[in-house]
């Protein structure tokens, strides 16, 4: 998976957009939800040095359909983070 790969280069991913977390392209599943706790599981940052550091390398974040809005916050952050492969699923 290419996103492993630029976070063991110590590259940071973001991807956002409607559902993104449940996913349907190549992050399928990106967060696996605890049916009997509250939280889930993360695999793609699973047993990387940033996690046992307490970082994210790899963040899925659901977002509204305001598209003008999630497009504007995502380019700020991709500015303010460079080391940051920032993602939108549009």
């Amino acid at each position: 998976m290419a996103f492993a790969t630029l976070i063991q280069d110590g590259y940071h991913v973001r991807i956002s957009g409607q559902d993104v977390e449940r996913g349907t392209f190549s992050h399928r599943h990106a967060h696996v939800w605890y049916q009997n706790q509250m939280g889930y599981y993360n695999p793609i940052n699973s047993g990387t040095e940033k996690e046992q550091q307490g970082e994210r390398a790899f963040m899925a974040c659901n977002s509204h359909l305001s598209e003008f809005a999630v497009l504007g916050f995502e380019l700020g952050y991709a500015q303010t983070h460079p080391n940051t492969l920032t993602l939108w699923e549009a």
